[in-house]
């Protein structure tokens, strides 16, 4: 009887932890530690127990957690802000050799950082790459020699 009572309290664990996290991190091990729990209402060996609580909660994690998280998980919500991947930016203050820049974006003023470690200079025009926090990824924009 013993054995139930502290499958109890794994399960109520689980469930907790669960709860506190809303990760999809525990809650596979709830129904490994039921099936445990059965098995310790019927007296069956610890062994078999443990076995059976291992079975479930790992083919569980392999078996359920991918096809949950795709509709539970989080989803990226596009901004207004994505708007600005793929423009072209204008530089207000110098980018590059390790040196945080500004560049204006859609009437916007952004801290940039080059995709290259050259210097690309106030006036310069560039290509938004990416967004990363508060920095526009940047590429400088070649310019085409006349020949």
């Amino acid at each position: 009887m013993t054995m139930v009572i502290i499958w109890l309290i794994i399960i109520v664990a689980f469930v907790v932890a669960e709860a506190a996290t809303t990760q999809l991190v525990s809650i596979w091990f709830v129904p490994g530690s039921v099936a445990a729990l059965i098995l310790a209402g019927i007296n069956a060996k610890l062994w078999l127990q443990i076995l059976a609580f291992a079975v479930f909660a790992v083919a569980l994690l392999i078996l359920a957690r991918p096809a949950v998280s795709r509709y539970i998980g989080g989803r990226v919500v596009p901004t207004n802000l994505d708007r600005a991947i793929g423009q072209t930016a204008l530089v207000i203050e110098d980018i590059g050799d390790g040196v945080v820049g500004q560049v204006k974006v859609n009437g916007l003023v952004w801290s940039a950082v080059s995709t290259q470690d050259s210097l690309i200079k106030k006036g310069e025009h560039v290509t938004v790459k990416a967004i990363e926090g508060v920095k526009l990824i940047v590429e400088e924009i070649k310019k085409v020699e006349a020949k």
